[in-house]
């Protein structure tokens, strides 16, 4: 074997000098997020559950729900969960690490929404989520996990919470997963719902997207408790099933594009392209949904 060319030997030298990349290519996620402009969750007539993989029990539990459920005296200034708060119009956010002095470690991702001022802690240093028993909140127990440069966020210990508002609703057995990822200057977050009980499968929400705003406002968000309704306390408003008023609901009414009751109802079918060729098989409403019960 002949002898190694100099210059070889000082490309080799220069390259063990350079130090080595981690397996992860963790980013930074912190700062002053403003959300872009979104259409909330949810589309057609109120009460349509078209695109959510409703199971018999997450369909009776919707057909239950009463408008009068938000002046239950009850639920003043009740808050939205936290992944529920991204979906929403008032979901300007702040994250910020707390970092291990000794290690320089990310020890946890800590965030603000201007939604009712929710907050939230991501665990990155490897501990368990507690036992089933342990506290239900409505930010749930979070642990991250870098993917990539994808921050993989599981949450559990979740209380229930709504999926959209008029009575679609995740159960407080959902584990919530959401996929935080930086592109430049933006911060997308896909949410991943995985509910036992009240769905026949996961529920996937990707139109969140943030811009990094350094000078954005953080408002506050007050909320005091007033007797404001005349639900009497200790009331639950509610339906019995098939007697929802909700126009989704009623299998006689049209939407504008006269969508079957079969499509509203929802289910796991109804998420697919190929639902599209069953919807032409079911009868089409004829009476039109009185004005203002479309979205």
């Amino acid at each position: 074997m002949g002898a190694v060319p100099v210059k070889t030997l000082f490309i080799l030298a220069v390259l063990l000098t350079v130090p080595g990349h981690p397996v992860l290519a963790q980013v930074d996620l912190s700062g002053l997020w403003r959300p872009l402009p979104r259409n909330q969750d949810g589309s057609g007539m109120t009460g349509d559950a078209a695109g959510v993989p409703l199971s018999s029990e997450g369909r009776w539990r919707a057909q239950s729900w009463s408008p009068a459920d938000f002046d239950t005296a009850e639920w003043v200034c009740r808050p939205h969960a936290w992944d529920y708060s991204l979906e929403g119009p008032l979901s300007a956010m702040r994250v910020w690490p707390e970092i291990d002095e000794a290690t320089q470690a990310v020890v946890a991702y800590h965030g603000h929404i201007n939604q009712e001022e929710q907050e939230t802690t991501i665990w990155m240093d490897g501990r368990p989520h507690p036992p089933a028993y342990a506290l239900h909140t409505w930010s749930g127990f979070s642990t991250g996990e870098w993917d990539g440069d994808t921050l993989v966020v599981t949450t559990t210990h979740v209380k229930e919470a709504y999926i959209r508002r008029f009575g679609l609703m995740r159960s407080d057995q959902t584990v919530v997963r959401t996929r935080w990822k930086r592109i430049g200057d933006y911060l997308q977050a896909t949410v991943i719902m995985y509910d036992p009980i009240l769905l026949d499968g996961p529920y996937i929400r990707t139109t969140m997207m943030w811009v990094s705003d350094p000078g954005l406002p953080m408002s506050p968000y007050p909320c005091e408790e007033a007797t404001e309704t005349a639900v009497p306390r200790g009331s639950v408003p509610h339906f019995l099933p098939g007697q929802s008023p909700l126009p989704g609901w009623n299998p006689k009414l049209a939407d504008r594009f006269a969508t079957p009751i079969e499509a509203r109802s929802g289910g796991p079918d109804t998420m697919y392209p190929e639902f599209i060729a069953k919807i032409r098989t079911f009868p089409r409403p004829t009476v039109p949904a009185p004005a203002g019960s479309t979205r």
